[in-house]
């Protein structure tokens, strides 16, 4: 058999027949992975571990842009708090199916990542990606300080303007459930611990209040923060949940839910109160970076 190089591969067999193999972008298509299992098992979710090496591994291939450096400082974290929170923005200028191959070239499995899943290639097989759309990325950390999961905030708000960084479980994807996240300050003032709703709105918080703060995916996804809280070992917490809870039910619902579970465990459990003098103050972040007076009741 002769092998001649060129725009694709010519190779003469023992017959005299020849044949021609096209040139594949490396390091893109995942040979034997054509099969329909591929395409419709949803892949177990990664240890804690893994999935934060992966996403610090991820994080570092990325930038910030511009429009959403100015988001964060709008919202009132300094460069520092930026940096040190580690946001990232979802890449417009590389296709996302190269970050993927960086990622597995450096020796890391995708496999049971949330956001990456395969996508069929048009030369047979697949290749990892994940979506693009255009947002930032929050990472959600543990107790620990690991990142457990990443949330995107994103440009188009139509569907909503925050978005699990998840699913594409008909892909070989998988889910990242809901988890909550830990805040922490860069120097801690107060011993009690916080809970709001939102990674983002927790950072804020718990630059502004100099405490650890956990964030809530959202008031009815309570049940992730009570382990955040024992883990902490925290004998007090303070509920600052936004202030449409005397209007949203599902909001004053979460609230009381949470509230019951810790008491039972034998938490103290107060809450954070403020006049909001507009919709824009409703969340303790907005409140903290107004300078609106917060109480503890």
């Amino acid at each position: 058999m002769r092998v001649s190089e060129g725009a694709f591969k010519h190779i003469t067999l023992s017959n005299g027949q020849v044949a021609h193999l096209h040139r594949l972008q490396p390091g893109r298509v995942i040979p034997g992975k054509d099969r329909e299992d591929v395409f419709s098992q949803e892949a177990p979710l990664a240890s804690i571990d893994n999935r934060d090496r992966v996403y610090r591994n991820f994080l570092r291939l990325l930038d910030l842009y511009l429009r959403h450096r100015q988001d964060l400082l709008r919202r009132g974290l300094s460069e520092f708090e930026i940096k040190r929170n580690g946001y990232k923005s979802v890449p417009d200028h590389v296709p996302p199916w190269s970050i993927c191959r960086k990622l597995i070239q450096c020796g890391l499995d995708l496999t049971g990542i949330p956001g990456f899943y395969r996508a069929r290639s048009r030369h047979g097989g697949s290749y990892w990606t994940f979506n693009s759309s255009p947002a930032y990325f929050i990472p959600v950390r543990d107790a620990k300080g690991r990142i457990q999961a990443l949330q995107r905030r994103m440009d188009d708000t139509t569907d909503g303007k925050y978005k699990l960084f998840s699913g594409h479980t008909s892909q070989g994807g998988c889910s990242c459930g809901t988890p909550a996240h830990m805040a922490r300050p860069a120097e801690i003032k107060d011993r009690r611990v916080w809970i709001t709703e939102g990674p983002l709105k927790a950072d804020i918080a718990a630059t502004y209040l100099g405490a650890v703060v956990i964030g809530a995916q959202g008031a009815a996804s309570w049940k992730p923060v009570v382990p955040e809280v024992l883990e902490l070992g925290t004998a007090e917490v303070v509920i600052a949940y936004d202030r449409d809870q005397e209007t949203n039910e599902a909001v004053a619902k979460g609230k009381r839910m949470l509230a019951a579970e810790l008491k039972k465990l034998g938490i103290t459990v107060r809450e954070a109160i403020w006049r909001a003098r507009s919709k824009e103050e409703k969340g303790i972040d907005d409140a903290l970076v107004a300078g609106l007076k917060i109480r503890v009741v």
